[in-house]
């Protein structure tokens, strides 16, 4: 038989645990969903349409992407209930805006927004919720950096300009 012993010291003081307020669980489930989208993405970028299964890998990315959106209203329209709610708030904001991206240069602006400004985007301190937010803040930075990088948001460019092609050279088929 076993005699029961305690590991943490008489009188040491335990940290309090991490409790999510409306802002945080919406972000964390964000996280979660802007993995899956980023994973469907993927999917059908490294697909051909013509694959049997191009359908489904679409109507997922499409779901997810859907989700993603969704969350990151969720985000921005729910109460701020403590100062670590804003950043969350901020990047949510700022993901929402880059989704819709349609051109190289908002793209662009999109990136140096992030990588120039870490201090709307990143939170400091040493407690369980300061940690959990820095985090959740690191992990959504590093998914942002790889939201930017997909075909979605940027188009491959025509290979040759029209300019190029002239009629005195045959097509090849």
């Amino acid at each position: 038989m076993a005699d029961t012993c305690p590991t943490t010291r008489l009188g040491a003081n335990e940290p309090a645990h991490f409790r999510h307020s409306p802002v945080s669980g919406h972000f964390s489930h964000l996280l979660a969903a802007l993995a899956a989208a980023i994973e469907a993405e993927r999917d059908i970028e490294n697909g051909l349409w013509s694959d049997p299964g191009f359908d489904h890998w679409l109507k997922q990315a499409e779901i997810g992407w859907e989700n993603a959106t969704g969350l990151c209203c969720s985000v921005i329209d729910a109460p701020a209930t403590r100062a670590s709610d804003v950043p969350l708030q901020s990047f949510a904001r700022h993901l929402h805006w880059t989704l819709g991206c349609e051109t190289a240069a908002e793209l662009r602006t999109a990136r140096q927004v992030v990588s120039g400004h870490l201090d709307l985007f990143s939170w400091n301190g040493s407690g369980p919720e300061e940690r959990r937010v820095a985090q959740m803040l690191a992990r959504g930075r590093q998914q942002f950096d790889e939201v930017c990088m997909l075909d979605m948001l940027n188009p491959v460019e025509a290979v040759a300009s029209p300019e190029v092609c002239s009629e005195d050279q045959p097509f090849a088929a």
